[in-house]
């Protein structure tokens, strides 16, 4: 019992120093397609860049380049707004990436023990935090930062970061409280549209100060979106009928159709001082029904008028 708790200990701490990245978050504007911050520290420097068409769905990358080449770094990037917002990805230079994967684990306690590859410490990092939120960091950060000494095995930087992992566990709960909604990653590039941070953070033993840090955005695909209504409404209806009546609106990306929850609906009156509202009407007289789609997607919003007899 005690050797699996110290392996969850250690799994945890790996994770935890990941974040160390996070006390270097700060404004700085990425322009569209190609972009970059650079900050430098005698001969070690490091840039976050994003290429491509940053647009959802497009093909665009986000990268950590080093000078040398072979510096070893932890990145964080954090959704900060939109579809974006919650998302945690942790970036590892590859030498600690290597680090982990040297590390073998028994294969049961792989979700798929029947695999045929190497099961290691950086799989079951993986398996542990993708997808999961973000309080399962902040759930064990306190007691990974009691047993660093017995890391140091595991992560030799650990001495580099370990006095900046306790201001990072602090901005982590000021960015995402303990009980917002969010999503963590370990290498994964982001894919939603809206605003993110990034900072990255070189661990070699002279260059704690070395750090690169920005903003971008991702922005939701306009180009081959279009919404109709899935059903007309060519006559006047009571209540009743237009409870039964299909008032959705359809969402179609390239000439496919997209299932979403992202359509918002209004209502409003023909008439004077009458205020939009999303609920269905059930009292007489004309409306206008209007659908905005929101999310990845954009588009015109598409209006028509529904008549309650």
């Amino acid at each position: 019992m005690k050797a699996k708790r110290l392996i969850s200990l250690v799994l945890a701490a790996a994770f935890m120093l990941s974040a160390a990245a996070t006390p270097v978050f700060a404004a700085a504007a990425l322009p569209q397609q190609t972009a970059a911050v650079e900050q430098e520290n005698g001969i070690v420097s490091i840039r976050i860049k994003a290429t491509g068409d940053l647009v959802y769905g497009s093909d665009y990358k986000l990268e950590v380049q080093t000078t040398p080449a072979d510096t070893q770094y932890i990145g964080v990037v954090v959704g900060i707004g939109g579809e974006a917002n919650g998302y945690v990805t942790l970036m590892l230079s590859d030498k600690i990436r290597t680090l982990l994967k040297m590390i073998p684990l028994p294969r049961v306690m792989s979700k798929t023990p029947d695999q045929v590859e190497e099961f290691n410490v950086y799989n079951y990092l993986k398996q542990l935090i993708d997808g999961n939120d973000v309080g399962v960091l902040l759930r064990v950060a306190d007691e990974v930062v009691s047993v660093m000494d017995v890391l140091h095995f595991y992560v030799p930087t650990i001495d580099q970061v370990s006095n900046g992992l306790r201001l990072a566990l602090n901005l982590i709960r000021k960015y995402l409280p303990e009980g917002a909604f969010s999503r963590i990653y370990l290498d994964e590039q982001p894919v939603d549209s809206g605003n993110y941070v990034a900072g990255a953070l070189a661990l070699e033993s002279s260059d704690m100060n070395t750090a690169g840090f920005a903003m971008f955005r991702i922005k939701p695909k306009r180009d081959g979106v279009r919404m109709y209504w899935a059903q007309q409404a060519e006559q006047a209806m009571t209540a009743e009928e237009l409870e039964a009546f299909n008032e959705a609106a359809v969402l179609e990306v390239d000439g496919q159709v997209v299932p979403t929850d992202k359509i918002r609906y209004t209502y409003k009156k023909q008439g004077w001082f009458t205020e939009s509202t999303s609920e269905l009407p059930t009292n007489p007289g004309t409306y206008t029904q209007t659908a905005e789609i929101g999310g990845n997607y954009n588009c015109s919003k598409i209006s028509r008028n529904i008549i309650v007899k």
